[in-house]
């Protein structure tokens, strides 16, 4: 028993060792502490930066930072730490260095010089060999931000240098936009019609309030022949989509309808069904019904007419929200068409309380009975189309 005892303690406390060691590479440290030891050591330091939610991060953690190759490179050339992004001290840092690197997703690494000057920043999660690669490449002083901006500012209407300014600044989470038109100023509107020079715009331009942005709108045919047609149309879609969400997220309607009418001029098919998309989403957290109704009546036929996920929503809204009888009627013929797209139980619930609403109690008997017949035919138990049916029998249909 002794000896199983001590065999059981001699495995427990090598299996903590080995799960200890895992950690070891990127330990969370004090900055300052970190920063003596790169002046110390004159060697440049990595930073990073995690959430303890993050799955890309704990995946790092557990199969890159433990590889034997990964770890003896970035011991040798880097001094290293880590941080917990959304922490105070967290906080803390990101604020310190807000004007050089910008952290907005996780994980993000970033590679600062003894002098505390940002050499390279990337987001996201790396395989072993990508790890190996990039921290390979920001040894290379070529591959350094203070010598990229260095060789731009040389030649500012060099496409190749100002392309990878541009890239390496985004990758810092930091605006290119102003990099961007100084370049773009510099060429004649003949000569930007070039697969690099789209490039510049594509990795610089994120506002589709500028200039720049409506140049690529108005010959986006131009730009599609040296690029490609779904790289343009993915590209003017992302920038509108990504600038608008975050009003309607946050239900802020006075910035929402200010970008919406820049949006709107440049007269997309694509863009108007992106735009009609939002107006629905915001409008359904705000009390304003009746401009939901007037904006949903006026376009669910030529937007969403066919999409089963957005037309179910917009005809459970108008149950959920709308009582003139006209609106409720139209979103009656709405899910009843929404049913000729396939039939689910859900469907056949949602048309029936709609009429129910209405009181037109024999259309609701009429679907609220294939809804039971569907459930008995897929072996399905649903309390609420019983009660649904219930409800129908009392009126005697």
């Amino acid at each position: 028993m002794v000896k199983r005892f001590i065999l059981v303690l001699f495995f427990t406390l090598n299996t903590a060792a080995l799960f200890s060691q895992k950690q070891t590479l990127f330990t969370d440290k004090n900055y300052i502490d970190s920063r003596s030891v790169s002046l110390a050591q004159d060697k440049p330091m990595v930073i990073f930066f995690y959430a303890t939610w993050c799955p890309h991060c704990n995946k790092m953690k557990n199969e890159v930072f433990t590889d034997s190759t990964v770890t003896a490179f970035y011991r040798k050339n880097f001094v290293r730490m880590a941080v917990d992004a959304t922490s105070a001290y967290g906080q803390e840092l990101r604020a310190k260095f807000k004007n050089k690197f910008i952290v907005t997703s996780f994980p993000t690494f970033a590679f600062i010089d003894t002098e505390e000057n940002l050499l390279y920043c990337t987001s996201g999660e790396l395989t072993k060999e990508a790890f190996l690669t990039q921290g390979n490449d920001v040894l290379l002083p070529e591959n350094q931000l203070p010598t990229i901006l260095k060789t731009y500012n040389a030649d500012p209407t060099n496409a190749d240098k100002c392309l990878k300014y541009i890239t390496t600044i985004r990758k810092a989470g930091m605006d290119a936009t102003s990099v961007t038109q100084s370049y773009l100023a510099s060429l004649k509107p003949e000569d930007k019609f070039t697969e690099l020079n789209w490039r510049v715009f594509s990795n610089g331009i994120n506002n589709f309030d500028t200039d720049e942005f409506r140049f690529v709108v108005k010959n986006k045919d131009e730009f599609a022949k040296v690029a490609s047609p779904s790289r343009v149309d993915k590209k003017i879609m992302y920038t509108i989509s990504e600038t608008l969400k975050p009003f309607v997220d946050n239900v802020d309607t006075v910035n929402y309808n200010k970008k919406r009418l820049v949006a709107e001029a440049f007269q997309i098919r694509k863009v108007d069904s992106l735009l009609y998309r939002f107006d629905i989403q915001i409008l359904s957290q705000t009390t304003n019904t009746k401009k939901y109704q007037k904006v949903t009546s006026e376009n669910v036929q030529k937007f969403s007419w066919n999409d089963p996920v957005l037309l179910y929503d917009i005809c459970n809204t108008y149950y959920e929200t709308i009582n003139d009888k006209k609106g409720l009627l139209q979103a009656a013929e709405w899910s009843k068409h929404l049913l000729s797209l396939g039939e689910s139980l859900d469907k056949y619930v949602l048309t029936t309380k709609l009429f129910l609403k209405l009181k037109d109690y024999k259309q609701a008997s009429v679907y609220v009975q294939k809804g039971k017949a569907l459930a008995d035919k897929m072996n399905l138990k649903n309390e609420e189309i019983n009660t649904l049916l219930a409800e129908v029998k009392k009126h005697k249909v």
